[in-house]
């Protein structure tokens, strides 16, 4: 079983910056620490990082996690990232 039981604790799990901080300077970063001595990343894979992390990307990796890992909820097929953000809130205001 995984961590998360719903697609709501899932994206209300999600903290909201994350997407401000997954930059290509954070991924080579984080990449440089673990590399092999002497080694260093590509910046071309920094660079496809960062244009896969965007908004739109970003908004349709969640809707495919949903499917794959809960059976598709009733959230339509992204056409923004708005919806994403919506359940964020709601799943943050229950917490409270």
């Amino acid at each position: 079983m995984g961590k998360y039981a719903s697609h709501n604790e899932f994206a209300g799990n999600a903290p909201p910056s994350w997407r401000d901080e997954t930059t290509g300077d954070v991924f080579l970063k984080g990449m440089s620490r673990i590399a092999p001595p002497g080694m260093q990343p590509k910046s071309s894979r920094a660079n496809r990082f960062e244009e896969r992390t965007d908004r739109g990307a970003s908004t349709r990796w969640h809707h495919n996690y949903d499917i794959a890992m809960f059976g598709g909820t009733d959230i339509p097929l992204p056409s923004s990232e708005t919806k994403q953000m919506t359940l964020e809130e709601l799943y943050r205001i229950k917490e409270k």
